[in-house]
């Protein structure tokens, strides 16, 4: 690896604050000399054109259209993409074919790639730039998320491949990011000169107004320190300022990885990587109101320019020699906070040791009380306080599910919802100090102080299990009940006791929180009876529950050692402050059951669903919904319906065929001492199909010993050939395995498809519909004779 001249840029705001006038003019003046400069020679040939990256766009999501994984549309926008690297000068393009794949769900044999153009440079060492170029679904078209991205790496490419370049730049569009980085991931283990990779920049999502959110690390590696600084100065210094990291929901990634993109792939092979993404919260990603006219060309044009400055950067500067880093990354009043990974680890130890150090010095202070005297149950009676307060922070959501009659009413305005919530949950407060009227509770803090000093505890070491940055939050809640405890000062406790649950507040209500809760409207097809929902609501209660409780028993505790807060409780126990509570309840409440459930961007779904079994002739036609059918119309030949009532599945009494399937070839029995069977079979579908899943199994214990050109996943009692999706009409299946003597092959063919066998619309004012069809074949297969 070659490096010129490198000069990195440091922005540290927080230490901004300590200099004096002259040195941060100086500072700035390096920025603009150093960054800007080389920028603005760059620029005067030519720029990054928003118009192209657009036009991209367009070819991509509207003129070739939704391109899952596999499907005949990646094939063809991975092909285009060649075409256009080619156009531009590269000096090799060409698509890495991918036949098999590992995907979140299944293993399967399928017919995806990479797009990759090659712009040699003055050295070897290489800058890849990437984009995923598949989208989430059939019927998604992925406008921004993203053919955004592609678009502009094919730009990029553009500009690059007139321009001089001292690193060789290869320019990708994996396929396969949204079924678990399959691309990339393909690209890192087959890719012949990985080793000569200095750095990779990945787009993902880049067209949309909300803020550009940088991920630098995956859950066992992180970028360097310089590349982070690097792009947050560039970001200030273009004007631009939309850059941000989001520390809080990198916490919990940190720990169970909801979330990613395809330069966490290079990350895992120590490569200095980030990605760039906007509109998680905005942007309806993985809907089929993913299209091009919710996006913002002037975001497209911002976010190109600034990663053109990036590039420009290191091209003219060079790249830096380190290539991890280990930190937790603060992001706040526009200040990069750095802090060592050792540091996090040492403050979940301190908590810990200080929670250990309370408990004690609490349990010393403990007030000896005749057991005939003493009060029984005071940790439970503040349990059932906060099971209340937990149900009333949804109740305001419910009752305006209930009145609209409507699942999902928050789907476009979820922060008010949130603060409807927040409403409800001081509510639920004020109704349970109702219940307390006329309870006792104990004198002695150190019933307290134990339940919540154990729960928090527990929660530093059940999350610090999953990673010590989500342990931070109930560790600094830990220390500062703990500090709360060892203070002799009343008030001083109790404000400590207030803000201590904020920590875990915050990661509660963390920056990509209206993207997990959108994303959980699709579980609505599973929650689809009272006893589903009602155990949905349960989960979620005892999650606040749990969260909460050690907050609400170190609150109890500073109440009982500070008799004068006991008034100021007394007092809020009055039906004065519960009537205030009320009206604003209430009066919030009208404003928010005011505001529209759906529009155009945000809308539920319905899926029309045909099963079909091939063998037996059994078939049904189902409706079933993520929300309730309203102003829902069927149209078919023999039926005419219209629904406009809380039902959420409706069978369709509309007989068809399906007799879709052919499966022709034949299965020996080749040595029946040893069970060895050997198959060939041919299957071949008259409708193009989505995916299909051959399954073999034995009537009595296994296979063993299985063969095949195909990938396929094998348990001990069945194998599963897997094409996902776009199958070739015409799929061979040819094995061999063993089975005990005397078993029976058991057969079974699941094959779907995105169309219906029989005519049939239906519409939906505030759903988006889609049509699956499952063709079904079982047999059982015996063998005779005397091999």
């Amino acid at each position: 690896m070659s490096i010129v001249a490198p000069v990195t840029i440091h922005t540290n705001h927080s230490a901004q604050k300590t200099e004096d006038h002259s040195m941060r003019f100086l500072k700035h003046s390096i920025i603009y000399t150093f960054i800007l400069f080389p920028i603005y020679v760059f620029a005067q040939t030519e720029s990054f054109n928003a118009d192209s990256a657009y036009t991209y766009i367009e070819h991509l999501s509207v003129t070739i259209g939704p391109r899952l994984m596999g499907s005949a549309n990646e094939r063809t926008a991975l092909n285009w993409t060649v075409n256009k690297f080619t156009s531009f000068g590269a000096d090799t393009a060409y698509v890495m074919v991918i036949t098999e794949a590992i995907t979140r769900r299944r293993i399967v044999n399928t017919n995806s790639g990479v797009a990759v153009g090659i712009f040699r440079g003055e050295t070897d060492s290489t800058i890849v730039i990437g984009g995923h170029i598949d989208s989430s679904g059939k019927e998604i078209p992925g406008a921004n998320d993203n053919a955004s991205g592609t678009a502009s790496v094919i730009e990029l490419a553009r500009l690059w491949g007139q321009r001089p370049r001292h690193y060789t730049m290869v320019f990708t569009a994996f396929g396969g990011e949204e079924q678990g980085l399959i691309g990339s991931k393909f690209f890192v283990d087959n890719y012949p000169d990985l080793g000569k990779v200095s750095l990779m920049l990945q787009l993902d999502m880049v067209a949309s107004d909300e803020e550009l959110d940088t991920m630098p690390e995956t859950k066992s590696y992180q970028a360097p320190r310089w590349l982070v600084e690097d792009a947050f100065a560039i970001d200030r210094a273009l004007g631009i300022n939309r850059l941000q990291y989001s520390t809080h929901f990198a916490a919990i990634n940190n720990g169970f990885t909801i979330t990613g993109s395809d330069h966490a792939s290079f990350l895992d092979k120590n490569i200095p990587a980030i990605d760039f993404t906007a509109g998680m919260n905005s942007s309806p990603i993985h809907t089929p109101r993913d299209r091009i006219e919710y996006l913002s060309k002037p975001a497209l044009e911002q976010t190109g320019r600034f990663a053109d400055s990036l590039l420009t950067k290191y091209q003219t500067q060079g790249i830096p020699a380190e290539r991890t880093g280990e930190y937790m990354l603060w992001h706040a009043f526009g200040a990069l906070i750095f802090v060592p990974a050792w540091s996090i680890v040492s403050i979940d130890i301190l908590a810990l040791l200080l929670g250990i150090g309370a408990f004690l010095h609490s349990r010393k202070n403990r007030i000896q009380i005749d057991k005939k005297q003493g009060v029984r149950f005071s940790g439970l009676k503040l349990f059932l306080m906060m099971v209340i307060i937990a149900i009333f922070t949804q109740l305001g959501e419910a009752a305006i599910q209930l009145i609209k009659g409507l699942r999902y009413p928050w789907l476009v305005h979820l922060d008010k919802y949130l603060w409807l919530a927040g409403l409800c949950t001081i509510a639920g407060f004020w109704i349970a100090l109702q219940f307390t009227r006329n309870w006792h509770f104990s004198p002695d803090p150190y019933v307290y102080t134990k339940r919540a000093l154990t729960l928090l505890f527990v929660l530093v070491v059940l999350l610090g299990m999953a990673s010590v940055r989500l342990a931070l939050y109930p560790a600094l809640t830990l220390v500062t009940v703990s500090i709360a405890i060892f203070i002799a000062n009343p008030a001083i406790k109790f404000t400590l006791s207030c803000i201590a649950p904020l920590p875990m507040l915050r990661l509660m209500f963390h920056e990509a929180f209206p993207l997990i809760a959108r994303t959980s409207v699709a579980s609505g097809f599973a929650i689809n009876n009272f006893g589903f929902a009602f155990l949905y609501s349960a989960i979620i209660t005892l999650i606040l529950v749990i969260w909460y409780l050690p907050a609400m028993y170190a609150i109890s505790y500073t109440l009982i050692v500070g008799t004068q807060f006991k008034s100021a409780a007394k007092y809020l126990r009055r039906p004065l402050p519960g009537l205030f509570i009320a009206v604003i309840v209430f009066g919030y409440g009208g404003y928010v059951y005011s505001l529209p459930a759906y529009n155009d961007a945000w809308r539920a779904a319905i899926q029309v669903n045909a099963n079909y079994d091939m063998r037996s002739g059994e078939n049904k036609l189902q409706l079933i919904g993520n929300e309730y059918f309203r102003k829902v119309t069927v149209r078919a030949n023999s039926l005419d319906k219209e629904y406009d009532e809380r039902v959420l599945k409706d069978d369709l009494a509309i007989p068809f065929t399906a007799d879709w399937l052919d499966i022709t070839g034949h299965e020996e029995l080749v040595n029946r001492q040893t069970g060895t069977i050997n198959l060939d079979w041919t299957l071949s579908s008259t409708r193009p199909w989505l995916r299909t899943i051959v399954t073999i199994r034995v009537d009595t214990l296994g296979i063993t010993e299985v063969d095949s050109d195909l990938i396929f996943k094998h348990q001990d009692e069945q194998v599963t050939f897997t094409w996902f999706p776009d199958p070739p009409e015409t799929l061979r299946v040819a094995a061999s395995f063993k089975i005990p003597p005397g078993a029976k092959l058991i057969r079974e063919i699941f094959a779907r498809y995105a169309a219906m066998p029989t005519p049939i619309e239906v519409t939906a004012e505030f759903a988006d519909v889609r049509y699956r069809t499952i063709v079904t074949y079982r047999d059982t297969l015996s063998f005779t004779g005397t091999n």
